[in-house]
């Protein structure tokens, strides 16, 4: 699903001695919603032939200024003061439903990203009724050697094709598992989560397609995909 976080050579997340509760749960819901295991496109069944394949990115605002960033960071990564996630995401179709899986391995560290979702449709759309869908997903984030971030969540996705474009929306839930070691004998976790809504809109040609969202989560965060498939 990913195909490089930019994270700095080594590990680029390293806690200050200072950080408090309150900054590591700040920085740990930003960088949950920078990898949350969106698809970029509206929840719906493929058919058993059917797969997409892409580039994707998500971009998160953050305040590079403020503590929760500064006490969290070696080196910042951001461009622009928005984390920026790229990543490959692959999605198949299951009949009556559609898997997706991402992946990202940060270059020149030890520091892995991965996630999967689970598509499954709730009313099958058609020439003149909206597709209802059920959609689940999982991301991690490891290989550091100071942080662990696990995420997990579920949306219903309402969505209509006109023509080639296709309009969407959807509603959920997201939470995270984020465990930090600030010192030798100090370890922050935060096992939160939020809301999340998403617009979007998925533009179909012949080669390629074209997926664009927003979501307000934590903050308004936009994702991007563009992607070849049946």
């Amino acid at each position: 699903m990913i195909a490089a976080l930019p994270l700095a050579a080594q590990d680029a997340i390293q806690f200050d001695p200072a950080t408090t509760q309150a900054e590591f749960t700040k920085f740990s819901r930003l960088l949950a919603q920078g990898i949350y295991a969106t698809p970029v496109e509206p929840a719906r069944a493929r058919g058993l032939l059917g797969f997409d394949i892409g580039v994707a990115a998500t971009a998160v605002p953050v305040d590079t200024s403020a503590s929760y960033w500064t006490h969290a960071v070696r080196d910042d990564f951001t461009v622009s003061d928005y984390v920026v996630v790229p990543r490959i995401v692959a999605s198949k179709g299951l009949l009556k439903a559609t898997i997706s899986g991402m992946y990202a391995r940060v270059q020149s560290a030890d520091v892995t990203m991965w996630g999967g979702a689970l598509d499954v449709p709730i009313m099958s759309g058609g020439l003149l009724k909206p597709t209802l869908a059920l959609r689940a997903a999982y991301s991690t984030l490891s290989g550091s050697d100071v942080y662990d971030l696990k995420t997990y969540g579920a949306e219903i996705f309402l969505s209509k094709g006109f023509g080639p474009i296709t309009p969407y929306i959807a509603a959920g839930r997201m939470k995270l598992d984020a465990s930090g070691r600030v010192s030798p004998t100090i370890t922050l976790t935060e096992k939160g989560g939020f809301n999340r809504y998403t617009a979007g809109v998925r533009l179909s040609l012949l080669l390629p397609k074209i997926s664009v969202e927003a979501t307000q989560g934590e903050v308004r965060s936009y994702a991007v995909k563009v992607s070849f498939g049946l």
